[in-house]
């Protein structure tokens, strides 16, 4: 039995598993990840109602993939439309130690198609500290670095639910299998390595830009 209003969390059939596989079930976690948003988002949209929702026997909270898919749908129907979504700048940061790589980033940049607020830290440490004063929509980053190198940031990112929403791109010198020897990169993690090809970041953050637009669009739907 599902029910739209606000709190309305429901236990399951016993046979959950298979129920998960019937009709896509979705933990919490995984709705943020999918539909680009916090947590806490996600945790606000069922609260209203907005998204439909059930408890487990254990008393975890299950999440429909149909009514996210419903949802994202609307959000990109907002967009054709016009609504209280202003267009924006996605916010991009960098995070790169060598001046050489930056300057190269922001010549990169100048052949956006959208616009782009650049912000630009020279460790890891240094970015943690930009993540908190402006959330970014996307996080790019070296992996060597001094004193805190890239693995150290994308494992805060990884661990730390208020960073689920972000995208985060490597740049970096070493191979993907050469830098899975020092430390884990996570799959949801897009991996490039330098030399980078223009072409390659410009169509990520061309595709980027949709995403942002939803996301921003489901978060002016759970303040209003």
């Amino acid at each position: 039995m599902i029910s739209k209003k606000p709190m309305a969390l429901f236990p399951t059939p016993a046979s959950i598993p298979e129920f998960n596989q019937e009709i896509g079930m979705l933990t919490t976690r995984e709705a943020a990840l999918l539909m680009g948003v916090s947590l806490t988002t996600v945790q606000k949209l069922v609260d209203r109602g907005d998204l439909e929702a059930w408890l487990t026997s254990g008393g975890h909270r299950r999440i429909a993939r149909a009514s996210i898919q419903k949802m994202m749908g609307t959000a990109a129907l907002l967009q054709q439309q016009g609504s209280k979504v202003t267009t924006r700048a996605t916010k991009v940061l960098l995070v790169e130690d060598d001046q050489t790589q930056v300057k190269f980033f922001q010549t990169i940049l100048t052949r956006c198609s959208h616009p782009i607020e650049l912000i630009v830290a020279s460790d890891a440490s240094t970015a943690l500290i930009q993540l908190e004063r402006g959330r970014p929509d996307l996080v790019v980053t070296d992996l060597l670095m001094k004193p805190f190198d890239g693995f150290h940031l994308i494992e805060v990112m990884q661990t730390d639910p208020v960073y689920y929403s972000l995208d985060a791109v490597v740049l970096s010198c070493l191979t993907r299998e050469e830098a899975e020897v020092r430390g884990k990169i996570p799959e949801w993690v897009t991996y490039y390595q330098k030399p980078v090809i223009p072409d390659r970041i410009l169509g990520y953050l061309d595709s980027m830009r949709t995403r942002v637009f939803k996301r921003d669009a489901l978060n002016v739907g759970v303040v209003a």
